[in-house]
């Protein structure tokens, strides 16, 4: 299909394109003189910033050398190989008057761990991490990160000596610890102006010197999304280079940073962005001054080229109406074609179908973009056929979605049509050399006052809205938009608008159901789930907000509530003396950032003063992650000393593989196990007993702790048990309690 343009536009855009080249010619000569110039001054503002950055590091390797030096002056080497502890120690009090005044103790440690210290004491220093084996030879020196100690009221880094025989064998180390607080002597020796700040942290992004003393000791995250990842953790794990981020006061800066090469901590200087922005401001001047007078020539010269193209004849142009690969119209397209219909017959009755195809992304992914470009092409052909046999019209919108809108006379004889044309649909499909399924949403337009204000956006929305319902059941192939889906789309509406304010109100609550261990009948655990009160609604189960708010990201606020209430919960247990058990929290499918989790929850569980074997992590299977992330996590979480559990266990697709990769403690099978396998007069089925028994006698060789959900008979507990299961949760011994009720329930089970 062609389509005639006007002639003044094709003079318009032919003037418009000649002007456009000229102001092209003008400015991109101009922009070469200006850039070069600029280029010069960016390049020297860059140097200068990466040599300050190098002469910082250099003066903070030699701060340190001048400690390992003065560390070294006390060395007795006949002393030392004597292997005397005591001997060493009284060494090291007489010699106290002669050490780097910087120094705030020296101490010796033994091979087994043991330290003597300067002052006279003697501490057993075997599970200081900080403290490194070495297999190096003499002269090598280590220092160590940010460190806390309950010996000092004021934080310190080590330096470290080991102390090794003539014949390379270690004796010892020789150490020395320094104030943190002494670092910013490097600082107030340099100065650059008072535009840039310095910033000097550890290997774990913990800042020892900044501009802002309350940061020391601690990390930072920008607060502006944009930046969030760029944390000091992050910096830390890179060599050197230069980032665009923003500081603790909010202004964006380019942070260049470098590692100090005896220690491994990040030097960074920060310079404001809004400095160097001057840099362009002339520049910009420049350059404004020639588009104006280039856009003042452009006028003129579509005023002549308009007199001169008077004489050209009237030409045709290809249209961008049609799809380049389906030849299909676009959804731009077909939605003006439909709009000009519903407006033609107002008293008729239309039907629209949007289509897509089951997992096209992960088809995509596999196969390749040329074999997901013919299924797209051989599938239109089959709805385009399908669609001109009832008049209708057809488009295509983003990659596998396509739109067919056509007119009906009863929604009964359309429906009976469609359920035809779709058994014709699929058959054809069965002869494609790729495996694919359609799924189909549909809505039906009336002939009534109130549904003839509906746009065709409306109607695609509400198709799709239908199509969704379907998810990833492969039994049902279309859904119909109806009365029952309206308010289902009006209920979580209501609910995205109140959600907020109800998490302010206190409106979530937290509810505990136990865990018990099989082998004693007593509580070992319970797991946090959280509940709704809304006060228009009633009370909310999971099942009715949880699936809406990972729709729209609200559960990931919803997770860090229900961690806050469980740390307060615990943390007033302890204080009073009750007894506790370790609680399971959940993890949602929406956490895929690892670290900004790990460094989000750690935030708040340190606000509490509660062991980290009091709370156990479940994550999903199903989730967002790949196994690799699901391993990162579980890593990290192992490292802060809390315990993991894969939630829903075996209701995922990869189960027994997921096993070898992610380094879970506990594996809690999912509850559709008992329930598939018990029949119903309560026993269990042979075959899926010995096919639990089966996953239960692997889970412990591979040194894993079991659970088994939604226990709710004796003969399912008597089974478990006897297959030597860890541990049940469900109804046989109680169902999700209040914190009173479950405070009860601890106290008569423990």
């Amino acid at each position: 299909m062609k389509k005639k343009l006007n002639p003044k536009k094709i003079k318009f855009t032919f003037s418009f394109s000649v002007g456009i080249v000229i102001i092209l010619i003008v400015t991109v000569l101009t922009n070469t003189v200006m850039s070069r110039s600029l280029k010069n001054a960016r390049d020297s503002y860059y140097e200068s910033c990466h040599k300050v950055v190098e002469g910082y590091s250099q003066s903070i390797y030699w701060y340190l050398e001048n400690y390992h030096t003065s560390l070294s002056s006390i060395y007795n080497e006949n002393l030392f190989k004597k292997e005397n502890a005591e001997d060493i120690q009284k060494w090291l009090i007489d010699n106290l008057p002669f050490i780097d005044e910087d120094f705030c103790i020296l101490y010796y440690v033994t091979p087994d761990g043991k330290g003597y210290f300067s002052n006279g004491a003697t501490v057993d220093l075997s599970d200081r991490s900080y403290l490194k084996t070495y297999t190096t030879e003499k002269g090598s020196l280590y220092v160590t990160d940010f460190i806390t100690t309950p010996y000092t009221d004021y934080p310190i880094f080590i330096i470290e000596e080991p102390v090794f025989s003539e014949d390379n064998v270690y004796y010892g180390m020789l150490c020395a610890a320094v104030k943190i607080q002494l670092l910013e002597k490097v600082t107030k020796e340099i100065k650059i102006g008072d535009k840039c700040n310095i910033y000097l942290q550890d290997r774990n992004g913990i800042f020892l010197i900044h501009p802002d003393s309350s940061y020391i000791g601690k990390t930072f995250v920008p607060s502006n999304p944009q930046f969030a990842h760029i944390s000091s953790v992050i910096v830390s794990n890179s060599t050197e280079g230069l980032l665009e981020t923003e500081n603790e006061n909010g202004e964006i800066v380019d942070l260049f940073y470098t590692k100090v090469s005896n220690c491994g901590w990040t030097l960074g200087l920060a310079f404001p962005k809004k400095y160097l922005l001057q840099l362009y401001k002339q520049q910009n001047k420049t350059r404004f001054i020639i588009l104006f007078i280039s856009l003042i020539s452009l006028i003129i010269l579509i005023l002549l080229e308009n007199i001169i193209l008077d004489i050209f004849y009237k030409k045709q142009i290809i249209n961008t109406d049609y799809d380049p690969l389906t030849n299909l119209w676009t959804r731009q397209r077909f939605e003006a074609e439909a709009s000009r219909i519903m407006k033609r017959y107002t008293r008729a009755k239309f039907m629209l179908i949007e289509s897509d195809i089951r997992g096209f992304k992960f088809i995509n992914q596999n196969y390749g973009e040329e074999a997901a470009d013919k299924i797209i092409f051989f599938y239109s052909t089959l709805l385009n056929s399908l669609t001109n046999e009832y008049h209708g019209i057809i488009g295509r919108g983003y990659a596998d979605h396509f739109y067919s809108f056509i007119k009906i006379t009863e929604v009964r004889k359309a429906m009976a049509a469609f359920r035809k044309g779709m058994e014709e649909v699929n058959e054809k499909l069965k002869t494609y050399e790729i495996p694919f399924f359609p799924k189909f949403g549909i809505a039906f337009l009336m002939p009534n006052s109130a549904e003839r204000e509906t746009t065709i956006q409306s109607l695609i929305g509400r198709a799709s809205f239908a199509k969704s319902t379907i998810k990833d059941n492969m039994i049902t192939q279309y859904s119909i938009y109806n009365s029952k889906l309206l308010a289902q789309i009006n209920k979580e509406h209501y609910l995205e608008s109140v959600m907020e304010a109800s998490l302010e109100t206190k409106e979530f609550f937290v509810m505990y159901q136990p865990k018990i261990a099989l082998s004693s009948d007593r509580i070992v655990g319970a797991e946090a789930l959280v509940r709704w009160y809304n006060k228009d609604l009633g009370l909310l189960t999971p099942d009715k907000f949880i699936p809406l708010f990972e729709r729209n990201g609200f559960i990931t606020k919803l997770d860090f509530y229900v961690y806050d209430q469980v740390f307060q919960f615990l943390s007033r247990q302890i204080k009073e003396h009750k007894p506790v058990v370790p609680i399971s929290l959940n993890m949602s499918r929406n956490h895929s950032k690892p670290d900004k989790f790990m460094h989000d929850f750690m935030a708040l569980f340190k606000r509490y003063s509660i062991p980290p074997h009091l709370i156990q992590v479940e994550i999903l299977e199903r989730s967002v992650m790949d196994s690799n992330t699901l391993q990162e996590i579980t890593n990290m979480l192992h490292k802060e000393g809390f315990t993991v559990a894969m939630d829903d266990f075996g209701s995922g697709e990869s189960s027994l593989n997921m096993l070898t990769k992610v380094p879970v403690d506990v594996l809690k099978f999912d509850r559709e196990f008992l329930l598939s396998s018990t029949k119903e007069n309560g026993s269990m089925d042979a075959k899926s007993a010995k096919f639990i028994e089966i996953l239960i006698d692997l889970s412990k060789h591979l040194d894993k702790e079991t659970v088994f959900e939604g226990v709710e008979t004796q003969a399912q507990r008597d089974f478990l048990r006897s297959i030597e299961c860890d541990q049940a949760q469900g109804y046989f011994y109680s169902k999700p309690l209040s914190e009173q009720d479950y405070i009860q329930f601890i106290n008569m089970h423990s």
